[in-house]
């Protein structure tokens, strides 16, 4: 996957990045964050402008967001659907309920770059609830620029070492995305066991 991705940047460059995040942020699993700090390894080789390579990944990360936000205002009901039949989607949407419900509006901002997984879920289930777009919006904006500039500047700070950086964040996100399903299905395991005794 991640040679599928350099191929794209190398032949499309930053606008091939903003597709490839714009993708990631709709839903898609892709592990942008090794991109990102590739990116910002190139620029730290004087490939392009860091501040052009933002621009470009920010423009991509929002416009994702954007696009799951409206599929989840005008399409509620078929996003509904499938989740009834397919166990993924219905735990992602739950889980992004759960953690909207806990944080409220601040959810989309920490959604963006503290808890990355959530975010396509979020987007959705925000459309869905009809949060206000400006809203979400502002909140969502403020969210991608820490992220986006948090890898970036990764990848430019640490550039002799980025190959060794990314397999460690990439085992890292496996493990912490094992560990939150492990305690998401603990917790629901957990409800039941009561109830039947």
């Amino acid at each position: 996957m991640t040679e599928l991705l350099t191929g794209l940047f190398a032949t499309y460059g930053l606008g091939g990045m903003a597709i490839t995040i714009a993708a990631a942020q709709f839903g898609v699993p892709l592990p942008t964050s090794i991109l990102l700090m590739t990116v910002g390894a190139l620029s730290a080789a004087a490939e392009f402008s860091p501040a052009q390579a933002f621009l470009w990944g920010l423009g991509g990360a929002v416009a994702g967001d954007q696009a799951g936000y409206f599929v989840g205002r005008f399409l509620a009901n078929p996003v509904d659907r499938l989740a009834a039949r397919s166990k993924p989607i219905s735990a992602g949407l739950a889980a992004a309920r759960e953690f909207s419900s806990k944080w409220g509006r601040a959810s989309v901002f920490l959604s963006r770059w503290l808890v990355s997984p959530v975010g396509p879920w979020l987007n959705l289930t925000s459309g869905a609830t009809h949060l206000a777009w400006p809203t979400f919006t502002v909140w969502g904006v403020s969210g991608e620029v820490i992220w986006v500039a948090k890898y970036m500047a990764l990848g430019y700070a640490f550039s002799a070492y980025i190959s060794g950086i990314a397999d460690i964040l990439a085992n890292a996100g496996w493990a912490l995305a094992a560990i939150a399903a492990t305690g998401f299905l603990g917790w629901q395991l957990w409800k039941r066991l009561p109830a039947r005794a």
